[in-house]
C-alpha cells in the first residue's frame, strides 16, 4: 500500500472496529461453545496386583468455608462396590469399626466449638480465609471412611478415623486430653470441654475376611488445586505451600497487572500491497478475566506461577499478488478477511523458566469480517489509489473456532540477554499447524522469568524505569490447514480457493525489531518475514508497530 493509504487505513480501522464491537455473533458463539463443553477429571492407572479402587460417577463439588471437621462415609454406590470386592461381612465389620471412631470423634469435639459434619461426597472445594482455593477428590482413596480437618487456613488435612482426634487437637491448638492427668482437666481453656473417652475398638484383622480385602491406604490422595488468589498487602501466604498431608499444593498468583495494547501491521513498510496486507489487534489484560467460564478450557498453570488473562480482538486482510487487476483465479492467493475474539491465559513459572500459553478463538471469515468494506472505503478516500478489484471472489462467510497452546523455555539468561526455545500448536477451522522456534532479546529489560512473589506488594512493585533493546525470532511451521487459502470448513460454496497440493506445508517466519518502555508506556517496531505459502507465490515482508499501556 501507499503511505497515505496505509495511514488512512489504520485510522479507518480504529473507528470502524469500534463501531463493529456491537456485533455479538462471535461472542454469543463463544458462550454457547463453552456451555456445551463438560469438564472431565483425569484418572490414574491402577496397580493390577492391588484390589481395584472404588470409582463413582462425577458429582457436584461441595463448597466448604470456615473451620470444621468432615466425616466422610461411603455412598450407596461405593458401599455396593466394596461389598463386591471384600464381601458383605467384611464391609459391615469395617463400617461398624469406623462408625465407632466417628462417634467417638464427634463426642470428643462436642464441647470445643469445632463443627463436625457428615458427608457422603467425594469432592469438596475448600475456601480459606485468605482466598486460597483447594479442590479435593476422595474418589481414588482406597478407603471411603476418611476425615478432613479444615482450620479455615491453607489446605485441609486428611486423617484416618482412628487418628483424627489427635490431629484435630494439634491443628486447632487443643490440648490432647488423653495425656493429661485427671486433676489437670479443670485447667483447660474450654470449660465445657470434657475429657474424651477412649473406646476399646478391636482392630480389624484382614485375615477375618476374604483375601481380596480392602487394603489400608498407603498412597497419597489425588488432589487438584485452583489458582491461589492474590493476598492483601502485608499478608504472608500460608506456610504449607508444598507437599502436606498428602496434598499436592500448587500456589499460583493472579497478576494484578492491567494492560491495554494496540498492534498495527501493514506491508506499507515494504512498499507492497499483497498477501497479508493489513492487520489490527486490540488487547486488554486484567485480573478479573481469570474468573470467566472459558478459563476452564485453558491449560492449568504451572507450579508456583504468575498467571495473566487477556481478551483481544483481531482483524486481518489478505489479497492476491495485485489488487489493480481482476484476480487470475489460478495459483494466486484468494481475497480473504477474518475477524475474531481471542481469550488467552499465560502462566509464568519462575522456578523452571517456563511460560505456558493457551487460547481459544471464535469469530468469522468472509464478507462478515468487513475486509472489503475497509479496503474499498480507504481507497475511495485517496484519489491516487485505484479501487481494489476482485473482492467479490473472496472466501465466503464461515465460522472461525480454534484452540491454541504453546510453551516457551528460557535456555540462556544473563543480565542483558535472554534466549528461549518455543513450541506451539493450533487446531481449528481457521488454522491448523505445529511450530517450533527460538526467541531472543538483548538490552535493558525486565526478564520474562518473573520471581515468585511472597506478597501482593512484591508482585506489584515497580519495574525498571527505562527498558529498551532489540528482539528477534525464527520459527518453522508445519501447515495442516489454512482457511484463508482453502476456504472455511463448513461453507464450501466458494468461487475460488486453493487446492491442498498448491499449498506449501513447511514455511519459515522471522521477525527483527526494537522495543522501548518508560514506566507504564511501551512501544515496539519490527519487520516480519514469511516464506512463500503457496507453490506459485513469493515470500512476503510486512512491518509492525505496537503500543501498550500498563497499570
Amino acid at each position: 500500500m501507499q503511505a497515505s493509504e496505509g495511514l488512512c487505513l489504520f485510522l479507518h480501522h480504529i473507528s470502524a472496529l469500534c463501531g463493529y464491537l456491537c456485533m455479538k455473533r462471535a461472542t454469543i458463539f463463544v458462550l454457547a461453545f463453552v456451555a456445551s463443553l463438560s469438564y472431565s477429571c483425569r484418572q490414574s492407572k491402577t496397580d493390577s496386583e492391588k484390589a481395584p479402587a472404588v470409582s463413582v460417577a462425577p458429582e457436584t463439588v461441595a463448597e466448604i468455608s470456615g473451620p470444621q471437621v468432615l466425616l466422610i462415609y461411603p455412598g450407596s454406590k461405593q458401599a455396593d462396590s466394596l461389598k463386591r470386592i471384600i464381601g458383605a461381612e467384611a464391609f459391615y465389620r469395617l463400617s461398624d469399626q469406623n462408625g465407632s471412631h466417628f462417634n467417638e470423634l464427634r463426642n470428643n469435639l462436642a464441647g470445643t466449638g469445632i463443627a463436625t459434619h457428615v458427608s457422603e461426597s467425594t469432592r469438596f472445594r475448600f475456601i480459606a480465609d485468605d482466598g486460597a482455593i483447594t479442590i479435593t477428590d476422595l474418589s481414588r482413596s482406597d478407603s471411603p471412611w476418611q476425615v478432613l480437618i479444615f482450620t479455615g487456613k491453607g489446605t485441609p488435612t486428611l486423617a484416618s478415623p482412628e487418628n483424627a482426634f489427635q490431629q484435630a487437637c494439634s491443628l486447632f491448638d487443643l490440648p490432647d486430653l488423653f495425656d493429661l492427668p485427671e486433676k489437670d482437666i479443670s485447667h483447660t481453656t474450654s470449660k465445657d470441654f470434657k475429657k474424651p473417652v477412649k473406646t476399646n475398638i478391636p482392630a480389624y484383622n484382614p485375615s477375618d475376611a476374604r483375601e481380596d480385602t480392602l487394603p489400608t491406604p498407603t498412597a497419597p490422595l489425588f488432589t487438584e488445586t485452583n489458582l491461589r488468589l492474590i493476598l492483601p498487602p502485608g499478608v504472608k501466604p500460608p506456610s504449607n505451600r508444598n507437599e502436606t498431608s498428602g496434598f499436592r499444593v500448587v500456589t499460583s498468583y493472579i497478576s494484578p497487572e492491567q494492560r491495554f495494547g494496540l498492534i498495527f501491521e501493514n506491508d506499507i513498510f515494504s512498499n507492497t500491497d499483497r498477501y497479508y496486507t493489513n492487520g489490527v489487534k486490540l488487547d486488554y489484560t486484567a485480573p478479573g478475566l481469570i474468573n470467566q467460564p472459558v478459563n476452564r478450557l485453558m491449560l492449568p498453570p504451572g507450579h508456583n506461577s504468575i498467571v495473566h488473562a487477556s481478551l483481544s480482538l483481531h482483524h486481518a486482510m489478505f489479497t492476491p499478488f495485485t489488487t489493480k487487476n481482476p484476480p487470475l483465479l489460478d495459483g494466486d492467493r484468494p481475497y480473504a478477511s477474518t475477524l475474531f475474539l481471542r481469550y488467552s491465559q499465560t502462566s509464568e513459572c519462575a522456578e523452571e523458566g517456563i511460560i505456558l500459553t493457551s487460547a481459544i478463538e471464535a469469530g468469522v471469515i468472509g464478507d462478515a469480517a468487513l475486509g472489503r468494506y475497509f479496503q474499498k472505503s480507504v481507497h475511495a478516500t485517496v484519489p491516487t489509489n485505484d479501487e481494489p478489484l476482485g473482492w467479490e471472489t473472496q472466501i465466503r462467510n464461515d465460522l472461525v473456532l480454534s484452540y491454541a497452546a504453546g510453551i516457551s523455555k528460557i535456555m540462556l539468561q544473563n543480565r542483558n540477554t535472554e534466549v528461549s526455545a518455543a513450541g506451539s500448536a493450533k487446531a481449528g477451522t481457521l488454522h491448523t499447524y505445529a511450530a517450533m522456534g527460538v526467541e531472543a532479546r538483548a538490552g535493558v529489560f525486565t526478564s520474562m522469568k518473573t520471581k515468585l512473589p511472597v506478597s501482593n506488594a512484591e508482585l506489584s512493585k515497580k519495574t525498571e524505569k527505562w527498558q529498551y533493546g532489540i528482539s528477534g525470532g525464527l520459527e518453522f511451521r508445519l501447515i495442516g490447514y489454512d482457511a484463508s487459502l482453502q476456504g472455511g470448513v463448513f461453507n464450501r460454496n466458494n468461487i475460488y480457493t486453493l487446492r491442498s497440493k498448491d499449498i506449501e506445508r513447511l514455511v519459515a517466519a522471522m521477525h527483527l525489531g526494537i522495543f522501548a518502555r518508560y514506566r507504564k508506556l511501551g512501544i515496539q517496531v519490527s519487520q516480519n518475514y514469511l516464506s512463500r505459502e503457496i507453490r506459485e507465490g513469493r515470500h512476503h515482508f510486512w512491518g509492525q508497530i505496537g503500543l501498550d499501556y500498563t497499570w
